[in-house]
């Protein structure tokens, strides 16, 4: 209900209790659990996949990761994304976040909050699923001066804060995996203070990857399109090594059409589009790509956002990926 929220000490075990509905959510590892107490069977799935796609990509580099080495590589993070002309430093200027109360909407593995956190902004990190918001809450801790920053598992379909409250609401890649991906966006607005931006990364439909590896290939001809109501979910998401045990319950991707109709409460809309590289290419992509990789050379930064270092695209993928990336890279100010 959005009411105003109070700590409890029971003796047993620590709890937030709402003054107005009464409701009662857990602590859980130090993390305030703010979800909705009649949670759908879909959030549980969805929970259920990024906690193992976070076990099997992360959580063994995680456990091992000594200060000296996250810091230099929060460092070298910044250069990839400004190589990759990557939203968190396109859209999101970090040398401009000092100060701004910031909201990350799905803050995964938690490197995106900590280079906020790291250049001065008031971090708010959620996600819906414990074990990447643990890993988020242990990355922020490993900066000096971050008291001010909130770490705490909740539904974007249903944000636990009050209406005009943060400067910038930034999520990359994450609100098309909602089930309810228009609702996300109305609850960006809404917490959103007036003339503060939302800044956020969507699949883009009309683009080469989408249209001739996932549908073309993985859709039609593989059968997946014929087999699965939900066969694009089921084709995207796993990034690690280890077998896939756990299916992606949801998946969209959208053209900038449907993008300016999800936005149409907000006053000014700005879309880039970016996000293309050789991998993408079936099989003879990776041949390709070790070649140009002995060129452009590779950041181990990318470690704490994929898993692996991250081979530095070509001037030639850049270039391409301004029509056909993957990515959809948005600022919406209120």
């Amino acid at each position: 209900c959005r009411g105003a929220i109070r700590y409890r000490d029971t003796g047993d075990a620590d709890a937030l209790v709402c003054n107005d509905c009464k409701s009662v959510f857990s602590i859980w590892n130090d993390i305030p659990v703010l979800l909705p107490t009649n949670q759908m069977k879909v959030k549980d799935d969805i929970q259920k996949f990024w906690g193992e796609l976070y076990r099997a990509a992360y959580k063994e580099k995680d456990e091992t990761l000594e200060k000296k080495l996250f810091l230099g590589l929060l460092d070298r993070l910044k250069k990839l994304f400004e190589h990759r002309q990557h939203l968190a430093v396109n859209e999101m200027p970090v040398e401009k976040i000092t100060g701004d109360k910031v909201l990350e909407i799905g803050s995964g593995a938690g490197a995106h909050s900590a280079l906020f956190a790291k250049h001065g902004a008031q971090m708010y990190s959620m996600d819906i699923t414990h074990d990447r918001v643990v890993a988020t809450a242990g990355k922020i801790d490993l900066i000096e001066h971050n008291s001010n920053n909130v770490c705490l598992q909740a539904d974007a379909e249903k944000l636990p804060f009050p209406d005009n409250y943060f400067d910038i609401v930034y999520s990359n890649g994450v609100l098309h995996h909602s089930p309810d991906t228009l609702l996300t966006i109305k609850e960006t607005y809404r917490v959103l203070r007036p003339s503060g931006k939302a800044v956020i990364m969507l699949y883009a439909r009309d683009s080469f990857y989408y249209w001739f590896v996932i549908f073309l290939l993985k859709g039609v001809l593989m059968g997946n399109i014929f087999k699965h109501k939900n066969w694009l979910g089921r084709v995207t998401e796993w990034m690690s090594d280890k077998d896939q045990t756990v299916l992606n319950p949801e998946t969209k991707v959208y053209s900038k059409l449907q993008i300016n109709r999800l936005f149409g409460q907000f006053k000014q809309v700005c879309i880039r589009k970016n996000s293309f590289n050789f991998e993408q290419f079936p099989i003879v992509g990776k041949f390709i790509a070790r070649l140009i990789m002995k060129k452009t050379g590779i950041n181990e930064a990318g470690e704490l956002i994929y898993g692996h270092g991250w081979r530095n695209e070509s001037k030639f993928e850049l270039f391409v990926g301004r029509y056909l990336g993957f990515a959809l890279n948005i600022i919406a100010r209120k």
